[in-house]
């Protein structure tokens, strides 16, 4: 079985543990051909793919067998950036270029985001007579739409809007099957595309991280800095925050919830430790605010090991939102693979995991004096903190195993192009 996977951004170094790698890995185990297809454009550096530039745009294959073509665009800046558009508008049409020139794959896996390409890729395997399986992510257009109104890009953005939801209902509705890596962006995708959901809709979590709470912590070098900030902490309650600086989750609201507990006087502050890793955007302004503590650490971007190394250290995950979002965090699945509890202000279905099975403490998103309640709380109260990291690993046991669930993965996407295949030889 010939496989092809579509996704926008997909970095290729240090990605082993992504969902599109995770999956393709599963599928190569079983023996498919696999070939993922990823934009030329470094959506993370904002530069032109090292890897694209270093193959002049050809196709590479990994010794794992995995092969790599690449969708050109025409790269951006920003992110919320009309420009972004444009450059999936031109990607999809390379992808559609190319795709006509290969053999015809068994099936098609497109993530959403970005919908232009997903699109795409059901137009292509309706052609080519593929089993096309679109797998969303986020709520793409609708997370794209809210661009200024006052400016003339933001009015072109606007009025483009339309045509772009049309895309993503149209693409939804006439894919063979939909998957969905939470309850709430199923739910979205079938009100999106007016679908009845059936057996071919599943769910699949991220579940990106492995088991990692009975493992020996890999070892750092002396003077690493998550070494040293661990070594620093000894004896507190450590609390960790892991990830990109953005709109959505910005350690900038742990440190104004830090900021109220000190001019409060709050004793728990002394007792805690707080880890923060990662970068972008203000990681300057994160830096010089964190430096009026000598209990928070800020350790910079971390690989895999150093992000491992880090969590087994701590003692709590932070999941730093801005706003409410039903998104759920893929460090989520970090903290509990770590065995963490975790302090969240997302909504959706983490929201009601930590309710119902008691693995960490809900707080309104961007609200600083819920999350510094919390931090006191988790502090102060060490049975409390402990029985919510017992109750966080019984749960990743029971539904956020990696291996069972890109396995099962796997299997639907043998069901689908086998459905698919069953049809066209009844036609």
């Amino acid at each position: 079985m010939r496989i092809w996977t579509t996704v926008m951004g997909q970095r290729l170094d240090d990605a082993a543990d992504t969902r599109s790698m995770i999956l393709c890995k599963h599928l190569l185990r079983r023996g498919h051909r696999v070939t993922m297809w990823t934009s030329a454009w470094d959506h993370i550096r904002k530069r032109w793919r090292d890897e694209w530039t270093a193959s002049g745009g050809r196709p590479i294959v990994r010794e794992d067998g995995l092969e790599i073509r690449f969708m050109k665009g025409v790269g951006y800046r920003r992110n919320t950036s009309p420009l972004r558009l444009v450059d999936h508008w031109r990607a999809a049409d390379d992808f559609t270029r190319q795709a006509a020139a290969l053999p015809p794959p068994d099936a098609i896996v497109a993530s959403l985001p970005d919908h232009v390409t997903a699109a795409a890729a059901v137009r292509v395997g309706q052609r080519l007579g593929a089993a096309t399986i679109i797998d969303v992510r986020d709520k793409w257009p609708d997370v794209i739409a809210d661009f200024s109104a006052r400016s003339v890009a933001g009015q072109f953005a606007r009025r483009l809007m339309h045509f772009e939801h049309r895309r993503t209902r149209r693409a939804l509705a006439e894919a063979d099957a939909v998957v969905a890596m939470m309850t709430s962006m199923m739910d979205w995708a079938m009100a999106k595309s007016g679908r009845r959901p059936g057996p071919l809709e599943q769910v699949f979590y991220l579940t990106t991280a492995p088991r990692a709470f009975d493992a020996p912590a890999p070892a750092l070098p002396i003077g690493h800095p998550v070494r040293a900030a661990l070594e620093a902490s000894a004896g507190k309650v450590v609390f960790a925050f892991t990830g990109t600086f953005n709109r959505t989750q910005h350690p900038e609201l742990l440190l104004t919830a830090l900021e109220a507990l000190k001019r409060q006087g709050s004793p728990a502050l002394a007792r805690a430790a707080f880890l923060i890793g990662g970068d972008g955007q203000d990681a300057e302004g994160v830096r010089r605010r964190a430096a009026a503590f000598d209990n928070v650490h800020c350790v910079g971007w971390l690989k895999p090991d150093e992000m491992r190394a880090l969590l087994a250290g701590a003692d709590v995950g932070l999941l730093l939102m801005n706003y409410p979002t039903e998104a759920f965090n893929n460090k989520a699945f970090s903290y509990l693979a770590a065995g963490l509890p975790i302090i969240s202000g997302a909504r959706g279905d983490l929201f009601h995991l930590i309710a119902e099975h008691g693995v960490g403490v809900n707080v309104p998103g961007g609200d600083a004096d819920a999350l510094g309640e919390a931090i006191v709380r988790l502090t102060e109260d060490g049975p409390l903190r402990l029985g919510m990291r017992d109750a966080a690993r019984r749960l990743f046991d029971a539904r956020f195993d990696r291996e069972r669930n890109y396995s099962a993965y796997a299997d639907h996407i043998e069901r689908v192009a086998a459905a698919k295949a069953s049809r066209r030889a009844a036609a």
